[in-house]
């Protein structure tokens, strides 16, 4: 080893001392701007702030009924299974596995050790219990029928970490996974049904406790909400500090804030402002992702029949306003004649979709029930007119408008289009033109979600156009349009003693290939029968910050091409990070700079050069 003389090593060591005396001060001083940053953005892992046309209105997990509440329940809670990013199949999450048993009526699953509360309260096997009962015993609607009453004997755990679920007939529903969230016993166990569908789950002040990676603890009604990173996750701490979603008037105030900067993401539902932002993709920072067309969007027609002995419990104590005219097959299948899904599709979607049919999405390829050549819906003008005619409907006071024949009135229905749609008044549009093509008049009105949401529910409508974002599962889908879900989640009030058997019956099938083909004719029976009309299926709209942020174009779900965020799990809100920011400390930078100095110190040494370090880099020099 070649010696180095004394005096260079002391003017080598004198010089590192200075590079490192300096490069504390600077570390220092972008610790402090750096952190008065990161306060400001709630944190060191920063605030991703997405944007929002729709309002939330209740977190109450058995009370929600859209997306915004769906999304903020998902990463503020747990269900006992995850998803499988690739499959969608049940895969380790809160039960880590499971195992059914021979006869097939019994399923055990081990539940996760060591888990808490957001709050350190213990999480265990009597919470997941605790709220499968009460979901049951207290009938909620929204969550009901993934736990199979029909079949179900008992849930029950028989220790903290294992759950017992038994039934009378063997069923794959307990891994589907049941969207079912689980609440914490310790706070509202106590509380009775009533107190249950009333219960608010978050008060200013009172952040909401559940166990997921995220908790929302700000919420300014019809403004924006906040939740912050949960560091104890049992899946490990979200790189980010904290998730935020603004509500806007408009899709063009969203778009201009995401463009400069005020907002990190969103998905769209204007195609114009997409397609705005995809040419301009690469110029701006943004980067935009059509995901898969996971879900549909449907006209529902009122049902409700009190005098039908067939009706549902709801409809008979709950009439409604409905007209009886669209509770003729002819005139519902005249107006699914009249109406011209590919043009939907290539003018309001502008070809972000396909045509709708049934409603088991295609991307559930398995359940899909794509009807025959000769029994599919085409679009024809003549044929919806000469249904109508072969009915009886004809104009009697020559007004241009057909006629009831059982009651002599107009054909003229109330159509209840979305205000926070970007495609709902166009939609609405095409519709009332074909319609009136055919002799049918229609009164549109554009109301908000929430009174869309207290018409549905109180059977006060016509028709309405509306949407849904299936499970990955057929089986919450066709829950929907069984007798029990009137007053709930059926868009229709439609009631069928035979389709609500075979939705039983598919429940309880005992191989993948047997329930297919009671899906089928299930989805078969409402094609037919026309209680909704399948528009289209949608494709998602995403664009995000991508200069800014990163972690979310690898964890796409269901892969190879779903969703960047708000996914079925919440795979992206763990990996989603500032870009260049350093996931294991908030002290990279210094970190970063030190080890720097180290190398440029041994450099030095071993060349016996002395160097001059460069002076004054700015934070973004250094980002």
């Amino acid at each position: 080893m070649r010696k180095v003389r004394r005096g260079l090593l002391v003017l080598v060591s004198g010089l590192i001392i200075v590079l490192l005396a300096a490069g504390a001060a600077w570390a220092q001083s972008a610790s402090a701007s750096g952190s008065a940053s990161a306060s400001a953005a709630g944190g060191s892992g920063g605030t991703f702030i997405e944007g929002t046309v729709n309002n939330m209105r209740t977190v109450n997990p058995w009370k929600a009924i859209e997306s915004p509440e769906y999304e903020v329940l998902a990463l503020n809670f747990d269900l006992l299974e995850n998803f499988d990013k690739s499959t969608l199949q049940a895969s380790p999450g809160v039960a880590t596995s499971w195992s059914q048993s021979s006869d097939g009526l019994t399923w055990t699953f081990q539940i996760r050790p060591g888990m808490t509360w957001q709050d350190g309260q213990p999480f265990t096997a009597n919470d997941i219990a605790w709220t499968y009962n009460e979901t049951l015993n207290c009938k909620l609607g929204n969550s009901l029928d993934y736990l199979v009453p029909n079949f179900t004997k008992s849930i029950t755990a028989t220790s903290d970490t294992e759950l017992v679920w038994t039934t009378d007939k063997p069923t794959s529903a307990p891994i589907r996974p049941p969207w079912v969230y689980i609440a914490p016993q310790h706070i509202y166990g106590n509380d009775t049904c009533a107190e249950i569908n009333k219960e608010p789950f978050f008060e200013d002040g009172k952040p909401m406790i559940g166990s997921g990676p995220f908790q929302l603890t700000q919420w300014d009604k019809g403004q924006d909400w906040t939740m912050t990173a949960n560091p104890n996750y049992w899946g490990g701490a979200p790189h980010i500090s904290q998730f935020k979603v603004v509500l806007y008037d408009n899709s063009e105030a969203m778009v201009n804030a995401l463009k400069q900067g005020e907002i990190d993401y969103t998905n769209l539902g204007s195609v114009d402002l997409f397609n705005q932002l995809q040419s301009e993709s690469g110029t701006n920072g943004i980067t935009t992702h059509v995901g898969p067309a996971v879900t549909f969007g449907q006209m529902s027609f009122n049902m409700c029949d009190p005098t039908s002995p067939d009706a549902a419990p709801y409809c008979q104590k709950n009439p409604g306003t409905g007209n009886p005219a669209l509770r003729d097959p002819a005139v519902r299948t005249a107006i699914s004649w009249a109406i011209d899904r590919q043009t939907i599709v290539d003018k309001v979607l502008a070809g972000y979709g396909e045509p709708g049919t049934t409603i088991v999405p295609p991307f559930a390829t398995f359940y899909h029930y794509q009807p025959t050549a000769d029994e599919a819906i085409g679009f024809s003008i003549d044929n919806a007119k000469q249904i109508l005619a072969d009915a009886g409907y004809k104009d009697t006071d020559n007004n241009g408008v057909l006629n009831d024949p059982k009651t002599g009135q107009d054909l003229n229905f109330r159509l209840i289009l979305r205000s926070e749609s970007d495609i709902g008044a166009r939609l609405g549009t095409y519709v009332t033109g074909w319609l009136k093509q055919i002799g049918i008049a229609t009164t549109s009105e554009v109301v908000s979600d929430g009174k869309l949401s207290q018409a549905w529910l109180s059977d006060d409508y016509d028709m309405y156009i509306w949407g849904w974002g299936p499970d990955p599962d057929p089986d919450f889908m066709l829950s929907t349009f069984t007798s029990n879900q009137c007053g709930t989640w059926s868009d229709t009030c439609y009631s069928n003693p035979q389709y609500d058997k075979l939705y039983v019956d598919q429940q309880t099938a005992p191989t993948p290939e047997d329930r297919q083909k009671i899906v089928y004719q299930m989805q078969d029976m409402l094609y037919k029968d026309i209680p909704e009309v399948v528009l289209y299926y949608d494709k998602s709209l995403e664009a995000y910050n991508s200069a800014k942020w990163t972690g979310l174009e690898d964890n796409v779900s269901p892969q190879p091409e779903g969703f960047l965020w708000n996914q079925y799990t919440a795979y992206s809100a763990l990996t989603l990070q500032l870009r260049g920011a350093d996931s294991g400390s908030s002290g990279g930078a210094s970190s970063g700079l030190l080890v720097i100095v180290g190398i440029l110190g041994a450099i030095i040494v071993i060349v016996g050069i002395v160097m001059i370090a460069r002076r004054g880099k700015s934070d973004e020099d250094l980002a």
